[in-house]
């Protein structure tokens, strides 16, 4: 049913709309579903000069969950042909494993030692030599066993990066049926980890479909993967039927692009600079987005830490601090941090309203999440989300050349989410699916009862406003207010920056430019409202009420 009252802004915020369900502009239907998401991440650093190990803090930066961290489920990282120096990277591993939520390992060999080749060296291709086949395979499964010895389970070993390309660095050439063959008679032989095929260069299938058509080899393996490179122009990247077929996952597992930095400038530390948002988002994110519509499951961009990357390496010349996020991380975050591993890929429709936004919606923990990439230079405002079930809750992010991954605010009302979706910019609205709220969600709080609730005193022809001592929910403190001595009401509130307002139902809303003030309106929909306040790393603060008068 078409809303009865139109919905408008004030200060360019969204204010909520009426309690008659509007038209949707995105509707979401968890019947029809797709690919489960193994993950999102990237890569440590593979070659020698190409930097340190991430530090600890680096590590939790890219696979943490919290509030400025970018929630990677997979690291690849190398396998290096002298054991030597296996162990370079096992503090980082070790670390991501311990700090992130369900990270995976991804180790990809460069090349088999030098002598287990025909030309008898680590660079420019060369073949894996038939009579050291099983020599090759007990290489891998030694280091997959060094590894588990250093507390870390690499989770996924790839039999080669890129067998299709053989440059003057490390490498090594397979054909499909070679690496078919050597899957099936030694596969079995690299215990405690799942195999992988392919990473051709161009997510060529002729490096895949041999495996796959082999029974023996198939059941040897667990994933199919492959690069970017190209992939576009040659018509990869696409969906797999015959690794579909026989229930094999498709890992994206490399792609790296900085051709906005030109010859050295200086502009990869400055995060509105347009030349990389335009990139960031016409480009990488638009793979990301492609790559998921194609049916794939993960998707694992090139070095996590470099100056064109998810975080900073220091480098001078481009302008990066070493370990600070940048914001093609932040907008990577906008999937790696909201789309988690087992989440499960479902269908939508849009409005003709919002036909140019590319959108992917997921399901999973009790949740539905949508990822929307506005690509025009148009906003769409009041863009109305239905669910199959009424949304109960929603929180919802946003990165553009301007923002990073910033907390905006969310209009409910009858069972709808409603938010404004920025021109050119990623965003990420993740609902809880329920009866709509009168009171906030409650999940598992953590009731604060040593604020007592703020009450504004009856002052003349003014109302009452009474604040609930409110719950902690993770990050996220939600409030309820109770309005007596008037059926028509306006009640402002604040809260204390860094802290901001993002969700607020059962009233109509209106916010200032930074959320940080709320004005709460009656709608004739009761006189109590609820809102949920981001504690954004200051949680000793609490909402106050400014005022409370009749209208």
């Amino acid at each position: 049913m078409a809303a009865a009252t139109a919905v408008v802004t004030v200060a360019g915020v969204l204010t909520a709309p009426p309690l008659l369900a509007a038209t949707p502009d995105i509707t979401v239907n968890t019947a029809s579903s797709y690919q489960t998401i193994d993950g999102f991440g990237a890569a440590t650093p593979i070659f020698g000069g190409s930097g340190d190990p991430w530090t600890d803090s680096e590590t939790q930066t890219l696979v943490g969950m919290g509030q400025g961290q970018l929630g990677m489920s997979i690291v690849r990282t190398v396998v290096s042909p002298v054991s030597g120096e296996w162990g370079l990277y096992a503090n980082s591993l070790r670390t991501a494993k311990s700090y992130g939520s369900g990270v995976k390992i991804l180790a990809s060999p460069w090349t088999a030692p030098a002598n287990f080749k025909t030309n008898n060296s680590r660079i420019n291709g060369g073949k894996l030599r038939s009579d050291y086949y099983d020599d090759y395979a007990e290489h891998l499964n030694s280091y997959v066993q060094y590894m588990k010895n250093q507390g870390v389970t690499i989770d996924v070993t790839s039999v080669q990066n890129e067998p299709d390309w053989h440059p003057d660095y490390d490498s090594m050439d397979w054909t499909g049926a070679e690496m078919r063959n050597w899957v099936r008679d030694q596969g079995t032989k690299v215990r405690d980890t799942r195999l992988m095929v392919g990473e051709s260069l161009r997510f060529n299938r002729a490096y895949t479909d041999p495996t796959l058509q082999d029974a023996t080899a198939r059941n040897n393996i667990g994933y199919v993967g492959g690069h970017l490179y190209d992939a576009e122009n040659s018509g990869n990247l696409s969906p797999y039927p015959l690794a579909s077929q026989y229930g094999k996952n498709q890992w994206m597992t490399e792609w790296n692009l900085h051709a906005a930095d030109g010859n050295g400038a200086n502009i990869w530390g400055n995060p509105s600079n347009a030349a990389v948002w335009n990139e960031t988002l016409d480009d990488i994110m638009r793979t990301v987005h492609r790559s998921m519509e194609a049916n794939w499951n993960a998707y694992v961009w090139w070095y996590g830490r470099r100056f064109y990357s998810f975080i900073g390496d220091g480098d001078s010349q481009y302008g990066t601090t070493k370990g600070a996020v940048l914001r093609r991380g932040q907008a990577f975050s906008q999937y790696s941090k909201y789309v988690r591993p087992g989440d499960r890929r479902v269908a939508l429709s849009k409005s003709s309203r919002t036909s140019s936004l590319e959108v992917t919606a997921y399901q999973g923990r009790g949740k539905v999440t949508l990822v929307i990439l506005n690509r025009s230079n148009s906003a769409v405002n009041n863009a109305v989300i239905q669910t199959p079930q009424s949304i109960s809750n929603a929180e919802y992010t946003v990165t553009s050349q301007s923002l990073g991954a910033a907390s905006q605010p969310v209009t409910l009302s009858a069972g709808q989410a409603t938010v404004n979706i920025p021109a050119r910019s990623i965003s990420t609205i993740t609902v809880t699916e329920g009866t709509a709220p009168t009171t906030p969600p409650t999940g598992q709080p953590t009731t604060n009862p040593t604020t007592p609730p703020p009450t504004t005193p009856p002052a003349g022809g003014s109302c009452t406003a009474t604040m609930t001592s409110g719950t902690v929910w993770g990050d996220r403190y939600n409030t309820s207010v109770t309005v007596s001595g008037a059926s028509n009401w306006t009640v402002t509130l604040a809260v204390t920056s860094p802290q901001s307002i993002s969700t607020t139902w059962s009233g109509s809303a209106t916010l200032s430019s930074n959320n940080t003030v709320l004005t709460m309106r009656a709608n004739g929909s009761g006189n109590t409202f609820g809102f949920t306040t981001m504690m954004n790393g200051n949680s000793g603060a609490r909402p106050q009420i400014r005022s409370c008068t009749t209208t």
